[in-house]
């Protein structure tokens, strides 16, 4: 019951619309940003995320960047997020989150990644255990989503989407992409 309502915190939190910073740049407008400097949080600064975004992935346009730092009562959140689209419906959001959350949030991926340990690596819902990274996988077949939410370096969220695939492969083939061992090292 309590993981549960962890990763419901999880995914409220990595759900928020980007606040008080933002950097968004989309193919119809140019970069506009507004930031909150960095020393007004104590997590990464969304400028420092946004690097390990992936930049293209093969097929896909770069539909959005964003991200936002920003401090939400005693909570801090720096995010980072880039939307790619395809034709047919397909979309892959990835979004890398640095909160004062992150040990509880943190814990919870560990949590539901360790239940999961004994599906076999062929399960397409099979636990991540990477060198740099814990994660969970999901699938739901009825909406065609897709999702993988890693714990990278102790601290920072990673969470990749995917809509209109049928399964799990382009998740886990986009967070392969990222450069996990380099956000593990990001202080």
């Amino acid at each position: 019951m309590r993981d549960n309502f962890l990763l419901r915190l999880a995914a409220a939190l990595l759900a928020l619309a980007p606040g008080v910073g933002c950097l968004n740049r989309d193919a119809a407008s140019p970069e506009v940003e507004t930031s909150v400097p960095a020393a007004s949080a104590p997590c990464v600064y969304f400028k420092s995320l946004a690097p390990f975004l992936p930049e293209a992935l093969e097929g896909f346009t770069v539909a959005r960047t964003q991200g936002s730092t920003g401090k939400y009562g005693e909570v801090s959140v720096s995010e980072a997020e880039r939307l790619f689209t395809r034709g047919e419906g397909r979309e892959v959001k990835v979004r890398i989150v640095d909160t004062t959350m992150g040990g509880k949030i943190g814990q919870a991926i560990r949590d539901a990644a360790e239940r999961a340990k004994e599906k076999a690596p062929s399960d397409p819902t099979a636990p991540i255990h990477w060198q740099d990274a814990v994660g969970f996988v999901r699938y739901d077949a009825e909406e065609a989503l897709a999702e993988a939410n890693l714990l990278v370096g102790e601290r920072f969220v990673v969470a990749i989407t995917s809509r209109g695939f049928p399964g799990t492969v382009e998740v886990r083939r986009v967070a392969r992409g990222i450069d996990l061992a380099g956000l593990a090292k990001l202080q």
